[in-house]
């Protein structure tokens, strides 16, 4: 793996690792180390030359600052407060804490009481080094802010003497300047591969060497952590198959015989197949079980499948048997031949009367030249030593004839798994879109989040099933992850080591429109209720997109107009004859949102309707906001941009006297690639979760032109005229 000449340093390592342990990273215990903590932990801040503020008061208990209207949560102190302006002017406050742990939220404008700062740069020195203990103590004060918190570190068994070149899993990375000590940093340990990632050579002279990845090496045999991962403790041993799934309350529609299901997952080698992998796959399986499937029915490729060899990252060897009932259940490695071989077995036995539902996690990566900010819906899905691309995996799945195909995809990158795979008769969901990383669930992160409660909505009425017919269709599982997934964040990181979401927004796709809201594990249900959640339902419909709406004049960004209505709109129990229009595309009945921030939780606290809720402005030229007002109707129609990069957005809501609302989509409304804010929220809210709906469109990159989408109270008779979600493909 490195340069010959190299020096054995296990007597070091050993010493070094003896401290290892959640004590480890160095504490914060000064502003000034605060200071540099948040320069290492966005790499933006030096390279744009943003301006910092801070409050040198020590704050200690939770931190939440009112801004915007809003609360900020910042988390726990003890520990330091700033500000930042970066040289675009967005705004930003970050809480570093005592610990290490950072926090970072988007602002409209800064709180008060914050000095400025002097100009960045780190304030340790470079010195020489003589051991790897010194070069750790680098590492750690000069790159990481005076902290691993939150980071998983590895330092090389051997000892630099000029060059390191290390294979990764696609490609390589040399670095140079030895003699010293090589480290391998993972920065988002609670995301599945590929993400941000770096390699560091600290010199002997103190200089150190940095090389930014997106995957750790292939032989991991070469480094040792000085980290303990997870921070709550690691499980001493391969749990036993999720057991909490009940009995489906309703009969199967579709007879098993007609059911067949692949569960894939490749963990890529041993010391990433984490346990969570096998957790999801095992908790899935059950749930196919507990539905009823044909144990010949799921075909399972994990791993390396059979082998007895260890494979996991606990150091043990997986556990063929899901159910502990005596039968493996995994029967192939997760490998392209595999693949072949499993989808030419399904091409000759499944037919018109049947339905493929398929499940995937791991890890997954961008495509062949498909660098941020991904342009691109090029991804590939990491197997067991190898990796398959969308296209690749798309014609495998295409061999097959059915009646519906299912699938969920967990892995980083997922939403580019579905792009190929558009097309009729056809239910996908993934945990991410195609240029963001998805993510397990703390605080131990033994499983996948979206997969979890997705699957978990599947496993349990009381959970999944939203109307109380007795179903959790594919469209109510989707909705209960979404509302679940609490990994959020609009924002970026970019800590040295390229640049990445800190959140992840499943996406979902049906065609015909309603096929998700009739398909669930036990088959086809035409008959099944529309999904209800905060007493409302959803349903597409053909209406063109709204004209002869009148300009307000209303021209701004953060900024909210006041408006009378014609009639009293009901909602949530209330009747609201005023509403305040937002400038970020959401319409509020209690308190103005001013703020484009959006996450769906934060339209839970909302008293709204959100046909768009994004970072908007109504400013320059051609951009308005339009009214239409009557005793049938009101229209709100807005001409808009991003904030983040001027892309067109035309939206536009009808609210009816009894409480319905038709969201309309223009031209534009392209939300794609890496960019910092890079979404939306659409739905309902009466200012709780309970009382949400959430729109199936969250998480959509393109909505130009998208089919009207009607939200109407759900004691209301559902609307007879509907067309195929093409609105909702993925381009």
């Amino acid at each position: 793996m490195l340069s010959s000449g190299l020096l054995r340093l296990a007597v070091a390592l050993a010493c070094l690792f003896s401290l290892a342990g959640p004590g480890l990273a160095a504490d914060i215990e000064t502003f000034a180390q605060a200071r540099d903590r948040l320069l290492a932990q966005d790499a933006r801040l030096a390279r744009d030359n943003a301006a910092l503020t801070g409050d040198e008061t020590l704050r200690t208990g939770e931190v939440v600052l009112n801004l915007d209207a809003r609360p900020v949560r910042l988390g726990q102190g003890p520990g330091w407060l700033f500000g930042i302006v970066m040289a675009n002017g967005d705004k930003r406050v970050a809480f570093v804490a005592q610990d290490g742990t950072t926090r970072f939220a988007p602002t409209n404008a800064l709180p008060s009481g914050l000095s400025p700062l002097p100009a960045l740069g780190t304030t340790a020195d470079v010195a020489p080094v003589d051991s790897l203990e010194a070069a750790k103590a680098a590492l750690t004060n000069r790159l990481l802010g005076h902290s691993l918190q939150g980071r998983r570190v590895y330092a090389a068994t051997t000892k630099v003497a000029d060059t390191a070149s290390l294979a990764l899993w696609r490609t390589t990375v040399t670095l140079s300047g030895g003699p010293g000590w090589l480290f391998f940093i993972d920065d988002a340990p609670a995301a599945n591969w590929e993400h941000p990632c770096r390699f560091a050579l600290v010199a002997e002279s103190g200089e150190i060497q940095v090389a930014s990845a997106r995957t750790p090496p292939k032989d991991m045999a070469g480094f040792t952590e000085l980290t303990v991962w997870p921070p709550a403790g690691a499980p001493a041993s391969q749990p036993a198959a999720e057991a909490r799934i009940a009995a489906p309350t309703a009969d199967a529609a579709t007879d098993a015989g007609h059911r067949y299901a692949v569960i894939l997952s490749g963990g890529y080698n041993q010391p990433n197949n984490h346990i969570r992998y096998w957790n999801d796959c095992a908790y899935f399986f059950n749930t196919l079980k507990a539905n009823g499937f044909l144990q010949e029915n799921i075909f399972v490729l994990f791993a390396d499948g059979t082998d007895p060899a260890v494979d996991n990252f606990l150091g043990e060897n997986s556990n063929t048997d899901f159910n502990n009932d005596g039968t493996p259940d995994i029967g192939y490695s997760a490998t392209k031949a595999n693949i072949a071989t499993v989808f030419n077995t399904l091409a000759g036995k499944l037919g018109s009367e049947d339905i493929l539902y398929i499940f995937t996690t791991d890890h997954g990566g961008a495509g062949e030249g498909n660098t941020p900010p991904y342009d691109t819906t090029d991804v590939v899905l990491y197997l067991w030593g190898e990796s398959i691309t969308n296209t690749e995996f798309a014609a495998e799945v295409n061999k097959v004839t059915t009646k519906a195909t299912v699938a969920i995809f967990e892995q980083c990158f997922s939403g580019g798994m579905i792009e190929p795979l558009k097309a009729p008769n056809r239910v996908l969901m993934s945990a991410a879109r195609f240029w963001e990383l998805s993510y397990a669930m703390g605080p131990d992160y033994t499983v996948d989040e979206f997969a979890y409660y997705a699957t978990q909505a599947l496993a349990d009425t009381a959970k999944g099933d939203s109307n109380a017919d007795g179903i959790v269709t594919m469209e109510e599982a989707f909705l209960y992850a979404l509302g679940k997934d609490s990994v959020q964040s609009e924002d970026l990181s970019d800590d040295g080591s390229g640049p990445a979401n800190n959140g992840e927004h499943p996406s979902y796709f049906s065609n015909p429109w309603n096929l998700g809201r009739q398909l669930a594990l036990g088959g086809s249900f035409p008959a099944a209720k529309a999904p209800t959640s905060g007493g409302y339902s959803q349903y597409q419909t053909g209406d063109t997109f709204p004209i002869g709406a009148t300009d307000q004049g209303w021209n701004g960004t953060d900024q909210s107009w006041p408006l009378t209505l014609p009639f009293a709109f009901p909602l949530g129990g209330q009747r609201y004859t005023t509403a305040h229009v937002s400038s970020h595309g959401i319409v509020s009945f209690a308190s103005p949102v001013n703020s484009g921030y959006n996450t769906v939780d934060g339209l839970a606290a909302c008293v709204a309707v959100a046909p768009l809720w994004d970072r908007l402005t109504t400013a320059g030229a051609g951009n308005d906001i339009a009214v239409a007002a009557s005793a049938s109707s009101v229209t709100i129609a807005w001409k808009a941009a991003t904030v983040t990069d001027a892309r067109p957005v035309n939206v536009a809501v009808r609210l009816y006297p009894s409480g319905a609302m038709r969201f309309y989509y223009g031209s534009g409304n392209q939300h794609t690639t890496l960019v910092a804010q890079r979404d939306k929220t659409i739905g309902v809210s009466a200012g709780s979760a309970s009382t949400r709906l959430l729109g199936l469109r969250n998480g959509l990159p393109d909505l130009g032109n998208a089919s009207a989408l009607l939200i109407q109270p759900a004691t209301l008779p559902p609307p007879t005229v509907g067309r195929p979600w093409q609105s909702l493909l993925l381009n």
